[in-house]
C-alpha cells in the first residue's frame, strides 16, 4: 500500500501523521492566544457601526427633518474648530438617522473624527481615533496596534495560522468510511476529556474552510502584490487600480466645493446616492466619490467617480461592472474577510465564526495540559516531558490517541 492510500484508509498508521500532529500541536500552543484575540476582535468589529451607535449615540445618531445640508460649510467649520488639521475623508450618511463624519489628522498627526448633523449642519462633537473603542479594536485586529509593521507581522502570523488549520484537517481525517462515525461525532455522554476532544475536532472541521478564507484574505491586506500577480496570471487581465490625477491645465485655479464635486457625479449612476468622499490633498489629487449599487458585496460600494478639483469635470468613472476579472476577484477579498457579502445573515455567521478560534484554543490547550502539561508541572516527571519532545519514540506521550481518548 502506497503512502496516499495508507493515509486515506489508515491515517493513524501513516508515518507522516505523527510529524504533522506535532506541527499542529505546537503551532496551536504557540499561536493559540493570537488566534483567540484576532478571532474575538474580528467578531466585534463586524458590527462596528452598530456598536458605535450604542456607545456614542450623541455623535452617531440624529433626528431627520427637512433637507440635507451642504457639506462644504461643515468642512469649513471643522477647519476653523481644529486649526492645522488636515481632513482627508467625508463619510456621508447612508441612513436618515446617521450622522455625517469628517476624518482627518490633527497637528500631532493623530487620527480623529468630527461629527455633524447632516440635516441641520450642527457640529455634534469629535473624538480621537485612539479613544474610540471600536477604532482601537480595529487597530488591534488589523495591525496589532503597531501600524504598517504590525500589519505585516499580522500577515506573516496568518500564514502560520493557515498551516495550523491545514495540519488540523490532516490530523482530523479518520479514514475512508469513518468520516461520519468518527470524524463528525460529538459524544455528549462520554467523559469530559472525550467530549472536549470531540468538540475540538467537530468545531475545527466545520469552521476550517471559512477560517481559511479569512486567513487568506487577511494575508492579502499587507501583501497585495503577490495576490495581484496571481490574479493576473490566472485571468490574463490587469489587476492594477489607481486614482487619476487632476488636469494640469487647471492646476492653480480655485478649488471647487465638495458639493460641486458631488453634483458633478450625478451624471454617473444617476439616482444612486454617494456615501463617501476622498478629499484632494496635493495639487495632483482629485475628488473621489463612492457609490453603492444594490447587491454589491461591499457594504460601502464598489463604484468610484473621480472629479477634477478645479474644473469640476468627471475625469474617470471606475464602475465595478466594467472592471477586469482580476480586479473583481481581488475586490471580493475585503467583503469575504468581514462577512458582508451576504448581508446581515453572513455578518452574523462571521461573528459566530470569530468565536471558533477561542473555542479551539481552549479545547486544544486542555487536551495538551491533561496529557503533557500536568506531567511537566509535577516534579520527577521527566519521562513525560522527554516524550513530549521526542516524536520518534516508539510510544510518544504526545500522540493523538493517548492525548485525546483518555477519560
Amino acid at each position: 500500500m502506497n503512502a496516499p492510500d495508507s493515509f486515506l484508509d489508515r491515517p493513524r498508521q501513516w508515518a507522516g501523521r505523527r510529524v504533522i500532529f506535532q506541527v499542529h500541536l505546537w503551532s496551536g500552543l504557540l499561536l493559540g492566544l493570537y488566534f483567540l484575540v484576532i478571532g474575538l476582535t474580528g467578531s466585534l468589529i463586524v458590527f462596528r457601526g452598530e456598536i458605535e451607535d450604542a456607545l456614542r449615540p450623541q455623535l452617531t445618531r440624529v433626528s431627520p427633518g427637512g433637507a440635507l445640508g451642504a457639506v462644504q460649510p461643515m468642512l469649513d467649520e471643522a477647519a476653523v474648530a481644529f486649526p492645522g488639521a488636515r481632513f482627508h475623508t467625508v463619510n456621508l450618511p447612508t441612513q436618515p438617522r446617521r450622522s455625517l463624519s469628517i476624518w482627518g489628522h490633527d497637528p500631532k498627526s493623530r487620527s480623529f473624527h468630527v461629527y455633524f448633523d447632516p440635516w441641520t449642519g450642527r457640529m455634534l462633537g469629535s473624538d480621537l481615533a485612539g479613544d474610540n473603542v471600536t477604532e482601537w479594536l480595529y487597530e488591534l485586529h488589523a495591525n496589532l496596534l503597531s501600524g504598517q509593521t504590525g500589519q505585516q507581522v499580522n500577515g506573516i502570523i496568518a500564514l502560520l495560522v493557515g498551516l495550523l488549520l491545514l495540519s488540523g484537517l490532516v490530523v482530523w481525517w479518520p479514514g475512508r468510511g469513518r468520516v461520519v462515525g468518527q470524524g463528525l461525532t460529538l459524544r455528549w455522554r462520554a467523559g469530559w476529556k472525550r467530549r472536549n476532544y470531540d468538540l475540538h475536532k467537530v468545531v475545527g472541521f466545520y469552521t476550517a474552510v471559512l477560517l481559511l478564507i479569512t486567513v487568506v484574505t487577511g494575508i492579502w491586506f499587507p501583501f497585495k502584490a503577490p495576490f495581484r500577480w496571481m490574479a493576473e496570471v490566472l485571468t490574463q487581465s490587469s489587476a492594477r487600480e489607481d486614482s487619476p490625477v487632476s488636469d494640469p491645465a487647471h492646476r492653480g485655479q480655485p478649488r471647487i466645493t465638495v458639493d460641486a464635486a458631488l453634483a458633478a457625479t450625478g451624471q454617473v449612476l444617476p439616482g444612486v446616492a454617494p456615501n463617501w468622499i476622498r478629499l484632494p490633498q496635493g495639487p495632483e489629487d482629485v475628488y473621489s466619490v463612492r457609490k453603492r449599487l444594490s447587491g454589491e458585496w461591499q457594504l460601502e460600494g464598489m463604484n468610484y467617480i473621480h472629479v477634477d478639483p478645479q474644473s469640476g469635470a468627471v475625469i474617470r468613472a471606475d464602475l465595478h461592472a466594467e472592471t477586469t476579472l482580476a480586479q473583481r476577484i481581488l475586490r471580493t477579498f475585503f467583503p469575504l474577510h468581514v462577512g458582508s457579502f451576504g448581508g446581515l445573515s453572513t455578518r452574523i455567521l462571521w461573528v459566530v465564526l470569530g468565536l471558533a478560534p477561542g473555542l479551539l484554543c481552549v479545547t486544544g490547550t486542555l487536551m495538551w495540559w491533561n496529557r503533557v502539561g500536568r506531567r511537566m508541572a509535577r516534579p520527577g516527571q521527566a519521562a513525560g516531558q522527554a516524550a513530549a519532545t521526542e516524536p520518534q519514540s516508539p510510544r510518544p506521550a504526545v500522540s493523538e490517541s493517548a492525548t485525546f481518548h483518555r477519560s
